[in-house]
């Protein structure tokens, strides 16, 4: 049996069986003849016309497809579209939760999703034998997540420590100036590490940002940037990087900065805070906590409306998984409720 490998489609050979559904759009214009009825072939025209490239949606929405094209070969013995049915799709969402390499529900529920954007832009170019083979599939339910952010304490112990590592990191490749200005962008923008990074010096303009590409091609024509982090931006730009034009945040080569460098100055500085504190009190951060923390400050002080604008989205529906109060914070309304 071949392996259905999304990054190698097209060398992939026709499906013997013939489709009994003749196709509905000139989609199947992009696609060779002998490609038509392969399920892979038609993953890999899903990512191509509706993904962006090069982004971190399309790895993981390749991964997410890959998954099923496995599974799919393997219950179907198949690579033809029509054997794709809700039993298939019902019995794929089952096997994410079992065995050893089991999966979360909310991980679950969006491979899923994937499954079901990509199922329906198939179904819009070529009716599947069975109809939309996610119809009737619904998500898992997902138990109300703790809130990520951090608390007043720990992010003036993360500044004291992003200050402490101006002075201590001074060799030749360490550069402790663009990482803090990168923890304090984070943490008063609320922006995505994906969105930071994709930012050129040419969208900076003062106190803002323009015409930011967010999540799902969506863009803002601003985001405000708070007099703390554009002090710290503006002397990484005069100290270390530059005004030339080019991305805003690079590497000492002057290539644009990857998401493993955030990570890593983010470790480094997690690592100074937590250096004098006991166990029990030692602060996890990342860029998507920094995120939480500061869409958490903004619901307080504004509401959730003001909220939802600052992290990009147009609908409510994930907003309250940033903006939820902590189990703390709910216990001391009760206690002080009479």
């Amino acid at each position: 049996m071949d392996d259905i490998r999304l990054k190698r489609h097209e060398k992939e050979r026709p499906a013997k069986a013939e489709s009994v559904v003749p196709f509905a759009s000139s989609a199947q214009e992009l696609l060779p003849p002998n490609k038509r009825e392969s399920l892979a072939a038609w993953f890999g025209l899903y990512l191509t016309v509706e993904v962006e490239p090069d982004s971190n949606t399309l790895q993981a929405k390749r991964r997410d497809l890959q998954a099923f094209l496995d599974f799919f070969q393997l219950v179907s013995r198949s690579n033809h579209p029509d054997h794709w049915t809700p039993s298939v799709t019902k019995a794929f969402q089952k096997s994410l939760g079992r065995g050893s390499e089991r999966r979360k529900p909310t991980t679950i529920n969006r491979v899923i999703a994937t499954l079901r954007h990509c199922a329906q832009w198939i179904q819009r170019q070529r009716s599947f034998l069975a109809g939309d083979p996610c119809r009737g599939i619904p998500d898992l339910r997902v138990d109300e997540p703790a809130w990520k952010g951090l608390s007043d304490i720990e992010v003036t112990r993360l500044r004291s420590a992003g200050e402490q590592l101006l002075r201590l990191k001074t060799g030749r490749h360490q550069q402790p100036v663009r990482d803090y200005a990168l923890f304090l962008v984070l943490l008063q923008t609320g922006l995505r590490i994906s969105e930071l990074l994709g930012l050129d010096l040419s969208q900076l303009s003062g106190k803002h940002f323009r015409e930011v590409k967010r999540k799902g091609n969506k863009v803002t024509t601003q985001v405000f940037l708070p007099k703390e982090a554009r002090d710290a931006l503006e002397r990484y730009l005069d100290e270390v990087r530059g005004r030339g034009e080019g991305p805003l945040f690079v590497s000492r080569t002057k290539e644009r900065l990857q998401r493993q460098n955030v990570d890593d100055a983010l470790k480094v500085l997690m690592k100074q805070a937590n250096a004098q504190l006991p166990d029990d009190q030692r602060i996890r951060l990342s860029a998507h906590i920094l995120r939480h923390t500061m869409l958490r400050k903004v619901a307080e002080k504004s509401g959730v409306q003001h909220a939802m604008e600052a992290a990009g989205h147009t609908s409510s529906n994930y907003i309250w998984r940033y903006v939820k109060p902590s189990e703390e914070e709910k216990e001391k309304v009760l206690e002080d409720l009479f």
